[in-house]
């Protein structure tokens, strides 16, 4: 991204990262401009699970922030439960996993020059969370709602070390599975899948620059997202083999333990998802 610097804290100097060490190797996920917001709903509630209860899946931190003059400067209260009630939420905030090697960027602005940064800053894959038009799909594809992943149809872009870093992912078409799309190039992938957003725009540019590239799509209207975030934050848990960790107890006293609870953490910013309730002062 061009011109883009991290900061750990705004008080902090400025730190340039044009070619960003800290993520270098690292899985890095976006959420895409796109139907629903779901991919930003997605990682917010990713996100906070995670900060909330860490022990759980794997901890998360906090690196800093990307300021960049191609996204727009937002600002707003603070967005998970572990901050202050002072802190900031900035336009690209940075999360990273230190022991899975996976950086989250929540982007609440667009920022089109993200792909030539991310191979400045040797980034192994890049992964993008996005929501597409359920009204607009095809007639055979409306009795379920499968949530596709979509990844570089280039093989040589590919290695053992992709496939090991995701679940559920196929390296032929005799083995896919119908949600799972591996076809010969990365336009074909988007030909039936309408209102994606910025998501087929990156997946080009990251065929371009030779770059690994996973999305993970799902169908979704506008209204009430929250049940597609919680569906698509499972599914990418799954995806990064970030299964909660149980407790010994808990696991014997279950015949047959089969999928374990997640501990979700609704962000506290959700609370005014759909805007506050009616003053009942009016009513009296």
């Amino acid at each position: 991204m061009q011109r883009m610097l991290l900061t750990p804290q705004l008080a902090l100097p400025f730190l340039l990262a044009t070619q960003c060490s800290c993520l270098t190797q690292n899985c890095t996920f976006k959420p895409a401009v796109s139907n629903a917001n779901l991919g930003q709903l997605t990682l917010d509630l990713l996100i906070n699970s995670l900060l909330q209860n860490g022990e759980a899946f794997t901890k998360l931190t906090r690196m800093g922030h990307l300021l960049s003059e191609a996204a727009p400067p937002i600002a707003g209260g603070a967005a998970f439960a572990l901050q202050q009630p002072s802190d900031l939420c900035l336009n690209l905030e940075v999360y990273q996993s230190v022991e899975k090697k996976l950086t989250i960027i929540q982007q609440r602005a667009p920022a089109l020059p993200l792909v030539e940064w991310a191979v400045n800053s040797k980034v192994a894959v890049l992964g993008v969370v996005a929501g597409c038009d359920d009204m607009l799909r095809h007639d055979p594809n409306m009795m379920s709602r499968p949530i596709r992943t979509i990844y570089s149809a280039d093989a040589t872009q590919l290695d053992g070390a992709f496939f090991d870093r995701f679940t559920g992912l196929t390296t032929g078409a005799g083995e896919q599975n119908e949600a799972t799309v591996t076809p010969s190039s990365s336009a074909d992938q988007w030909v039936s899948i309408r209102g994606a957003g910025l998501a087929p725009l990156l997946h080009a540019q990251c065929d371009e620059h030779k770059l690994p590239f996973i999305a993970w799509v799902m169908p979704c209207a506008e209204g009430n997202n929250v049940p597609d975030a919680v569906a698509m934050t499972t599914q990418l848990l799954k995806s990064l083999r970030l299964v909660p960790t149980m407790p010994d107890s808990s696991v014997t006293s279950t015949p047959n333990p089969g999928a374990p609870m997640i501990p979700f953490a609704f962000p506290p910013s959700w609370n005014q998802l759909f805007g506050r309730g009616p003053d009942v002062s009016l009513y009296l």
